[in-house]
Order: C-alpha cells, then structure tokens, then sequence
C-alpha cells in the first residue's frame, strides 16, 4: 500500500509539473560583468508544457525567441537563427534550462549541467533555487538561479555564463 501511494504522489507531481501553461510579460536584464552594462528587453511570453515557449519582444519590437519541441527559432537585434536542438548540445541545454524552469523541474537542469541543487525557502511560500555547476567550462551556463511563488509558479530566471554575462528573466505571469 505505501508503494501505491508514494507512486500516486510522483505521478501527481509529474502531471502537475507537465500540465502548468501560463502566459504572461517579462522583463530581460543582460548584464555584462566586465563593464558593469546593461541591456534591456521586454515582451509577452506563452509557455504550454512541456514543450512550446514563445517569448515576443515588445522591446525591441519584433525579436523573438520561440521553442517548439525540439526547434529553436529566435530573431534577435536582426541576428537570426534556426536549430534543431538535437544536434546542438549548447543551445539544448539553453532550450532546457527555460523548458524545466517553467515546469519545476530544476533537478533535470541539475543533472543535464552537472550541477550542485540548493532550495532554500522563497518570499511570500515560494521557493528559491541554486544551481551551480561542478567544473569549469569555456562555454554554457556557471549557475542558474530559480525564484517560485507559493503555487509553483516562476518569477525569475537568471542564467549565469561562464563569460561573465548574467541574464534576468522577471516573469508576470497569470
């Protein structure tokens, strides 16, 4: 009986996670370690788990950034690009790190990053979240730092570069 019980509360848990879709605004803060500069952005963002994102930059007007299953495809400040993140480890690990953020799931970004998980509790009963990587790299994510509010929901995002960019995501989400 305790097995069929710990097993309903991981599939709950599992489906919670799968089944959150939110739509919202958020802010973007890349901030550029050496000299101190700042670059803003601005949009609407739409997330349906497990898999579809779309971030549509209001400010600047016309970028965007759009994960559908495993494709990328991003406008931004006219640099374009399309990938099919099965065959690019990098920008896998960017569309992930975004993808489980959204759904709670900040163990797999851990275990794709080889990363240390730290939760700690967050303002208002949400939860803050830690994770830096194990070894050094040329190239990826140092650490990600997770904000949730009291329904699971995320708040801010922010991705750390080994090249000593950091990038905020300030999410309002309904």
């Amino acid at each position: 009986m305790k097995k069929i019980l710990v097993f309903a509360a991981l599939l709950f848990c599992g489906l919670y996670a799968g089944a959150q879709n939110f739509s919202g605004t958020f802010e973007q803060v890349k901030t550029l370690k050496l000299s101190g500069k700042t670059i803003k952005s601005a949009g609407d963002i739409e997330f349906k788990a497990p898999d579809q994102l779309a971030m549509l930059y209001t400010n600047p007007n016309g970028d965007f950034f759009i994960v559908d299953g495993t494709q990328i495809r991003m406008d931004m400040r006219g640099i374009q690009l399309d990938v099919d993140t099965k065959s690019n480890k990098t920008v896998a690990l960017q569309r992930n790190a975004l993808l489980y953020s959204c759904t709670g799931e900040y163990e797999k970004i851990a275990a794709e990053m080889d990363a240390d998980c730290k939760v700690t509790p967050g303002k208002n009963g949400g939860k803050h979240v830690e994770l830096k990587v194990r070894k050094p790299s040329p190239k990826g994510y140092s650490g990600v730092i997770l904000e949730y509010n009291k329904a699971g929901l995320i708040q801010k995002l922010t991705l750390e570069e080994f090249g000593g960019i950091s990038t905020d995501y300030i999410l309002k989400v309904k």
